[in-house]
């Protein structure tokens, strides 16, 4: 699922209104993938983004941080790192 960047305070706004079912089920397939392939970064972009939605931000966190292990030069994945920081109000840190 391709996502748009939304504003920085708010995750990318998801293409449908799925029920809990539907969500459990793509973050399970999601995972599943990952589990396969942990550098699949369409995939991690994706459960990050419905991770932050469903306001799980630690674990969105996390994949977003994952991401900028492989790929640091990741916008989606920098922009996800600031919203979860901010909504959990911690600040920003450099990798430098």
């Amino acid at each position: 699922m391709a996502t748009t960047t939304g504003s920085l305070g708010e995750p990318p706004p998801s293409r449908f209104n799925p029920s809990n079912e539907e969500w459990i089920l793509r973050i399970a397939q999601l995972q599943e993938t990952l589990a396969v392939g942990p550098t699949d970064i369409a995939a991690r972009s994706e459960l990050a983004t419905l991770l932050e939605q469903l306001n799980q931000l630690d674990e969105a966190l996390l994949n977003w941080n994952a991401i900028l292990a492989c790929n640091p030069n990741n916008l989606q994945a920098r922009e996800g790192v600031a919203r979860c920081r901010r909504r959990m109000a911690r600040p920003i840190q450099s990798n430098r």
